[in-house]
């Protein structure tokens, strides 16, 4: 069946530039004002999974295309036409995958560089044979022969007709007859499967050959001012001995290197990187293509250039020969660009194209085989891919099982590169015809890193960089409409889903990439010329990461893998030493996009390369978490870590920014080395956590950087407009890096009271029966029931609840009750200078909340309690820390307790709770447990008390609630010799209990 070109050859508003670029159809993908009616069959009937008929009703899994505007109808489909599809499974534990590939990007972890050997991931993380054979079984008995599964498991092909398709999915088919003329099919209905199988499918693909995309690059502009070729005779390029620069045709051009295009040798100088005849030896690199390649281009530029690069091709759903030849000038000129830059940059590597089925007749299904055979054939440590289409144009199913293959990628320690298209912010202009903000997939794939473009001037130390726009094209960015916001993003792209690129590189075709390329309307011979796009930048990117790879320390501590972590934990530490950081420019190409500034934005991302310090950065050393029994360290005052309101540890190490943390967003703090904690050796950190100008109910969990976010919480709130603050201990990574999650946009504060080390230098804990040192309310601790306002209250420690007279740090549960308006509470030695951390807020009248603090105890053997507004104050001690007592342990963190799973706890109830020989909590020798204890669904006031099972309930408090809120707290209890502590609530609520680490 005819289908439309879809090579990249111009664009409308620019059809008067200087490049010869052709204007590209425009066909607006919408379902409004749609000149076409569909109707999906109506049985169910034929989908069955072998058993009796209506044993497993049906499910439809994602959606029918949605049909071009424009299109009219154009007949049935055929009933003979052939279909290849892929019916894509999820791996058996997408959550496991992630945190796999976390692990494996983050230096400290146990598990850093340690990638998943060669077809080992089907047995690791792909769906199970069972599934397999479930899937297979059910498609089989819905008329259908199903081949065998792919190497990793995620695919079972199908190669069927659109009769028996519409059969087993219960869907029906149309052809339509685009704005241009040509003629697709597609679907009418989501495909149906029996629901018991349903849930192992992410999607079905291959059902219409409706299909956008396109590769970025520019028209091709003449290497010669006069654009005059010697005539239309054969003519050979002569050998040329390997240097940076490149042989006469384009030195002799009459255009200057370094202005008019950028040689090898000019663009590796100006990026720091390696220019040498061997540079990338040993490394493999593969290009995604969907067109032939003409070979003598390639031998042509290596006879330029001085190279032998080895540049072999494995076809994927194609053969030698078979599609459009490379000949016309427009064919080829992308594998060209991409292969010729690489074999520039990386001439000591090996090269692979990846050739697909021709980009006007492949369909999603021919896209996924091939980025699936570069991945499963596990040949090259890099993969560049110069072709997209916008994130609305393609359906869910072909998105889902994209990622699914790049996570596996991402596990197997293969980089992934992606222009981000030559559309600016519009990049779904030329294929539906909207200019709505819109970005180009793969490139906002997690796991694929995003390359822009930008335009250079000049080369070495005095060139200068801007945004690529301008009448040939412009850099491709913007938010993502799909993907949630990555942790590797947090506090630097603080946008509400993923942000596109994540670098940038040249792309300008007015400055661009000499490049030879065959056109028999100009010359039987390859011919010299220059041309750009993001499709440059993306090789160029692919280069770099393969000169990573090559390097002294990469071959030491493994090669770089999954690129985004990385970057983005670089750009942190030491922004811009790493990158070339862009600051001027724009991508409005059709419509007002996004400008580039200091530091990241979603135009060029964060910047070019700087090779000589990404490599520092890509390929860290391991590093090695502290663990072990561990001593506590308190700090003489408070350390501010973070402030999101102010850029106190947000943004870029010199770029800070001063946005609140997105819903669904993370945000990386730095614990080692920061605000007086040693930079090695620390177990855990102990932070106050403090929300502020929160957007609606949400909840924040705190973990270490590097493993699975876990299932807990550590500061629960209730609405918009509140303040509040809870204590954690948070194991510390090896990285020195701690994560903090939450589910809805607020500010956030971290500051640090103290920290672990492993070792003996530090403080010991002793665990005491809680009790009661000031109760304003009732004259405990002092001598007055009125409440305190904007004053400090002096609060006798030691030798009191029994604290000894050699106690170093006290730990005690303060709680700010019957509060009038907003406040604060700060916690401190006495005789030391007030902080500026406070330990617990308020935001409105009549709150009651609580929370812990591990305070040094002043000279004097006091701490001070400084209310800023009017509240009364209780503290109660828990414990404190010594030369004496026992040793703290990091857990990873887990909920024991939560009563929503059975029963709440009722009024006057009290609940015990197994500690001792849980979530790696020894059987015997726990004298207390580092606890988060949640309540919720409270219904009315009420207080909750936490002590050893066995022993007697005690007076104090660990929480204190109104009705319907939900309150956390972090609490030390002492742990029964029964393994055991006891919940006691005063009014009917909900207990949730996390556990952190324990005390022996």
């Amino acid at each position: 069946m005819f289908k439309k070109v879809h090579a990249s050859l111009g664009r409308p508003r620019h059809a008067a530039g200087t490049t010869g670029r052709r204007a590209r159809r425009i066909t607006a993908v919408t379902t409004a004002a749609v000149a076409l009616t569909v109707a999906a069959t109506a049985a169910y009937g034929a989908v069955t999974d072998g058993g009796a008929t209506g044993s497993h009703p049906p499910k439809r899994i994602g959606t029918a295309p949605r049909v071009p505007a424009g299109a009219i109808a154009a007949g049935t489909t055929p009933s003979g036409t052939a279909l290849h599809i892929g019916v894509h499974l999820a791996p058996r534990d997408p959550q496991a995958l992630a945190d796999f590939v976390t692990a494996v990007s983050t230096p400290g972890n146990s598990r850093y560089h340690q990638y998943l050997a060669k077809g080992q991931f089907a047995s690791v993380f792909g769906p199970t044979p069972a599934t397999i054979a479930q899937v297979s079984q059910a498609l089989k008995a819905a008329g259908l022969t199903p081949g065998k599964a792919s190497p990793d498991g995620l695919t079972i092909p199908v190669t069927t007709t659109v009769a028996k398709a519409s059969d087993a999915f219960d869907t029906g088919f149309r052809n339509v007859r685009l704005k241009d003329g040509t003629t697709d099919y597609l679907n009418t209905a989501a495909p149906a499967l029996p629901a018991n199988i349903a849930a192992s499918v992410t999607g079905i693909v291959g059902l219409s050959d409706i299909s956008t995309i396109t590769s970025h690059h520019s028209a091709v502009r003449r290497a010669s001012r006069t654009s005059s070729v010697a005539g239309l005779g054969s003519r050979a390029v002569a050998p040329h001995a390997y240097t940076p620069g490149l042989c006469t045709d384009f030195t002799s051009s009459g255009l200057t290197d370094g202005t008019d295009y950028y040689s090898p040798g000019k663009l590796a100088g100006t990026y720091g990187m390696s220019s040498s005849g061997t540079a990338g030896a040993g490394q493999t690199v593969a290009v995604f293509e969907l067109e032939n390649v003409d070979a003598a281009s390639i031998a042509a530029y290596q006879s330029c250039a001085g190279t032998s690069t080895a540049v072999s091709t494995v076809y994927v759903d194609t053969a030698a020969g078979a599609g459009a030849p490379a000949t016309d000038g427009s064919v080829g000129v992308e594998s060209a660009l991409d292969i010729e830059d690489l074999i520039g940059l990386v001439p000591g590597a090996s090269i692979i194209d990846y050739q697909g089925v021709d980009a006007q007749s492949a369909t999603d299904q021919n896209v996924l085989d091939v980025y699936q055979r570069m991945v499963t054939d596990d040949q090259a440590q890099v993969i560049s891919s110069s072709w997209g289409l916008c994130e609305a144009a393609e359906i869910s199913a072909t998105a889902s099982a994209e990622n699914a293959i790049f996570a596996e990628a991402a596990a197997q320690g293969q980089s992934v590169v992606a222009a981000s298209g030559d559309d600016g912010s519009s990049d779904c202009y030329l294929s539906t015809g909207s200019t709505a903000k819109a970005v180009d997939d793969p490139a906002s794939q997690p796991y694929v890193t995003g390359v822009g473009g930008t335009t250079m001037t000049g080369s070495g130390s005095t060139a200068t960089q801007t945004a690529w726009n301008n009448d040939t094209g412009g850099s491709g960015g913007g938010i993502s409409s799909r993907w949630a916001p990555v942790v590797y993003q947090g506090g630097i792209a603080t946008t509400a889903k993923r942000a596109v690129p994540d670098v940038s590189a040249l792309a300008d075709p007015r400055t661009g990439y000499p490049i030879y390329y065959q056109d028999n309307s100009v010359s039987s011979s390859p011919v010299p010329g220059i041309i750009g796009g993001t499709s440059g930048a993306a090789p160029t990117w692919a280069a770099a990461i393969v000169q990573a790879n090559a390097s002294t320390a990469c071959q030491t501590n493994g090669r770089v893998g999954f690129l985004n972590n990385a970057l983005y934990k670089a750009a942190r530490s030491s922004y811009p030493t790493n990158f070339w950081d862009v600051t001027s420019g724009n991508n409005s190409v059709y419509a007002t996009g996004y400008s580039a500034a200091a530091g990241y934005d979603e135009v060029t991302g964060l910047g070019s390369p700087k090779e000589a310090g990404l490599i520092t950065s890509l390929c860290a050393a391991k590093g090695t978490a502290a663990t072990g029994a561990s001593t506590f360290h308190p700090l003489s005052s408070p350390k501010r870590l973070l402030d999101t309101r102010n850029g106190t540890g947000w943004g870029l190490s010199s770029i800070p920014s001063t946005k609140p943390l997105v819903a669904g967003g993370t945000a990386p703090v730095k614990i080692e080395g920061a605000g007086g904690i040693p930079s090695s050796g620390v177990t855990a950190v102990v932070l106050n956590l403090t929300v502020t100008g929160t957007t609606g109910s949400g909840s924040l969990i705190a973990w270490a950087d590097g493993t699975a976010k876990p299932s807990t919480s550590n500061l629960n709130w209730t609405g918009a407009g509140q303040t509040i603050a809870a204590s954690a201990t948070v194991t510390v990574a090896g990285d020195g890096v701690v994560d903090l999650y939450t589910s809805s946009t607020t500010h956030l504060i971290a500051d640090v009271q103290g920290y672990y080390t492993s070792g003996t230098t530090g403080s010991m804990y002793t665990a005491l029966k809680p009790a009661r040192l000031l109760d304003t309310r009732s004259k405990v601790g002092i001598s007055t029931t009125t409440k305190i306002t904007n004053a400090v209250v002096s609060l006798k420690v030691r030798g009191h609840g029994g604290v000894p007279t050699g106690a170093s740090s006290v730990v005690l549960n303060l709680t700010a009750t019957q509060t009038v308006g907003s406040g604060y509470l700060e916690a401190y030695p006495e005789g030391a200078t007030r902080p500026t951390a406070s330990n617990v807020n308020w935001s409105a009248t009549g709150t009651t909340i609580p929370n812990l603090v591990v305070v040094p105890i002043g000279s004097d053997g006091n701490v001070s309690l400084y209310v800023h507004g009017t509240s009364h104050v209780i503290a109660d001690v828990s414990g404190y820390f010594s030369t004496s007592g026992s040793a703290f342990h990091t857990v990873t963190p887990l909920r024991l307790l939560d009563t929503r799973t059975t029963t709440a706890l009722d009024a006057g109830k009290t609940l015990a709770l197994q500690i001792s020989g849980r979530d790696a909590i020894p059987s015997t020798g726990v004298k207390a447990v580092v606890l988060t204890v949640t309540v919720t669904g409270t219904t009315g006031s009420g207080y909750l008390t936490a002590w050893a099972d066995g022993g007697t309930r005690p007076t104090a408090s660990n929480l204190n609630w109104v009705q319907g809120k939900t309150i956390a707290n972090q609490v030390i209890v002492p742990v029964g010799s029964d393994g055991k502590v006891d919940f006691y609530v005063s009014s009917t609520t909900q207990v949730l209990a996390d556990v952190a680490g324990y005390i022996s």
